[in-house]
């Protein structure tokens, strides 16, 4: 097909205000061929309310209502409704650009192996303004660029930061995701979920990462990373560990880079001792 079917997939909670904006950054897509997937695990009727016109008049618009709190299993849900070729999760507090789908269809489209797509993303605070990117959105790469999946990752994991980019960012072939959105090696990550998928992917083929802003991250006081402050470090010890698997990490150098990386962002906080224990008995190892 000229334009395959891609499904843009919004997990929802209690935020009507911006599910709106993201919603119509959605339904702004220039590329001609998409449905729009919403599972709502809210724990008000607001968000139902707010979508009803929405659901009148734009027959793209699929919407589901949990009838109890799904949690991370509503981003399953998510996944397993959508019938498109291609997925793009958007989440309820970011934005889309008008044409972030056909800039980034275009690779998947025109080159061979290619399993992810990413760009720079532009933050935002609360309020929608613009705000300076902080150490982990700053642009990659001043220019477009094609390469092999495990050099994006390794970027990631050896600077312990996701500069690949949250669920809004990345396109991504449906059935190149073997596992399920969040779970790499057979473990369900709650707080990397998104990087755990983007690790399952760049061990399969090539990553493209467009220097547009392609995407907005919305960044307030009530998103899980900002909410659970220290306790978002906790997977990564695991998932640095597990990458090697897949070629991750795959010399000693790179392996201690990562793991001293790590090991800075959790010195002197005491609910990080057992990591901190692990890491020198496998620098031990190393050496």
């Amino acid at each position: 097909m000229e334009h395959p079917l891609v499904s843009i997939v919004i997990p929802a909670y209690n935020r009507p205000h911006t599910l709106k904006i993201a919603l119509e950054s959605a339904l702004e897509q220039t590329y001609p061929n998409i449905e729009i997937i919403i599972c709502d695990d809210s724990t008000t009727p607001e968000v139902q309310e707010m979508l009803e016109p929405f659901l009148d008049s734009f027959p793209q618009i699929q919407y589901h209502k949990n009838e109890k709190n799904l949690f991370l299993e509503n981003w399953h849900k998510c996944f397993d409704l959508a019938s498109g070729e291609y997925i793009n999760y958007l989440m309820d507090d970011d934005m889309f650009h008008k044409e972030k789908i056909a800039k980034m269809i275009h690779f998947f489209r025109n080159f061979e192996n290619i399993t992810l797509v990413t760009s720079y993303r532009q933050t935002m605070n609360e309020s929608g303004a613009f705000i300076p990117a902080n150490y982990a959105t700053k642009r990659l790469y001043d220019e477009t660029r094609i390469m092999d999946g495990r050099m994006l990752a390794n970027v990631a994991l050896t600077r312990c930061l996701n500069v690949i980019g949250e669920p809004t960012t990345v396109l991504f072939k449906k059935t190149d995701l073997i596992e399920r959105f969040g779970v790499y090696k057979g473990k369900q990550y709650s707080l990397l979920n998104d990087l755990a998928s983007w690790l399952t992917l760049l061990s399969k083929g090539k990553a493209v990462y467009i220097s547009e802003e392609l995407s907005y991250f919305r960044i307030h006081p009530n998103q899980n990373n900002q909410t659970l402050g220290p306790k978002a470090f906790t997977e990564w010890l695991d998932i640095m560990i597990a990458s090697r698997d897949d070629g991750f990490l795959d010399t000693t150098d790179l392996f201690k880079t990562a793991l001293h990386s790590y090991h800075e962002r959790i010195k002197g906080l005491p609910q990080f001792i057992s990591d901190v224990e692990r890491i020198e008995t496998i620098l031990t190892t190393l050496d």
